[in-house]
């Protein structure tokens, strides 16, 4: 079954979004200690998410409230979220924005076989040879486009910072699972009471660490710039990953990630004037093709 219009939409702006805020989050974590950072964006966006809900979604709440299971799963998602931005903000600190965007290509089949293991749907997807042609294509496209753009220097801290992305990768795939699983909750409120529960569990850690004092000292145009890539964050990177994950699966979710480090590089072409090879445009091309034909956007027929 073909993708609807409006999905084709929803998955465009993911990408295309995550692309940017990985640019924006590879600023941050230069000017920014990673707890202070996670504390401060996902305060902001959760308190404008909580703003959402008190006007538009208010009974999700009261559903929230009255269900010991869906308190204990969005506390969860929220400690796995703290944690897994964390370890990002560490490695991509290290290494580089395109460097941790390639690390979701590495972790594609992991998170495949993790959703094939615990959902009917998902090993139905599977199933499909196109899938997997595609797949490949993709994941060959977006190796590709990283190697020839010598964006990824191996100097000290490298091992370090990698292990640090692994992590994160880790666990992404574990909160995403418990994501699923808790589909009758509204996404704005998952949203909003993950990024909440981030931004305690960060700045408490902050605190211990004796880093929290960092924040008075930040200039003003920086907190305002953390404060507004929050929201900006929240929305794109929070609610929209949970809404494809709870809508179309986490095997769409995975392969959408491929396309990641393609969007990554032609935003930081935009923004920061990076540039992109002649040999990184025909590999981006295949990615875009692969994906193509793994999300079913275009039909393949083996002869």
């Amino acid at each position: 079954m073909l993708l609807s219009r409006q999905l084709i939409l929803i998955n465009l702006l993911y990408v295309l979004g995550i692309g940017l805020n990985i640019v924006f989050l590879r600023f941050l974590s230069l000017h920014l200690d990673p707890l202070n950072n996670n504390g401060i964006r996902f305060l902001t966006g959760g308190l404008a998410l909580l703003a959402i809900i008190l006007w538009k979604f208010r009974a999700s709440l009261i559903q929230l409230a009255k269900s010991p299971k869906l308190i204990a799963i969005t506390l969860f998602v929220g400690l796995m979220m703290s944690a897994n931005m964390y370890f990002w903000l560490k490695g991509v600190k290290i290494t580089s924005a395109v460097t941790a965007s390639i690390f979701g290509v590495l972790a594609m089949p992991f998170g495949v076989i993790i959703a094939a293991i615990f959902f009917k749907d998902e090993r139905e997807r599977i199933k499909n040879k196109s899938f997997w042609f595609g797949s490949v294509l993709t994941i060959l496209g977006s190796l590709g486009f990283v190697w020839y753009g010598k964006t990824i220097s191996v100097g000290e801290g490298f091992i370090l910072g990698s292990f640090f992305l692994f992590l994160s990768i880790i666990i992404r795939n574990i909160q995403n699972l418990v994501v699923k699983f808790s589909r009758e909750l509204n996404v704005f409120t998952l949203s909003c009471i993950t990024s909440l529960v981030t931004s305690i569990s960060s700045l408490l850690l902050s605190q211990q660490a004796g880093k929290f004092n960092e924040i008075f000292a930040t200039p003003n145009w920086l907190l305002f710039t953390v404060m507004a890539i929050g929201i900006y964050a929240i929305v794109v990177g929070m609610v929209l990953t949970f809404h494809i994950i709870q809508t179309q699966g986490l095997v769409t979710y995975q392969v959408l990630e491929l396309l990641i480090p393609v969007s990554t590089a032609v935003m930081a072409y935009l923004v920061l004037g990076e540039r992109i090879s002649p040999i990184q445009i025909g590999f981006a091309g295949i990615v875009i093709f692969g994906s193509s034909v793994a999300l079913k956007l275009v039909e393949f027929r083996r002869k």
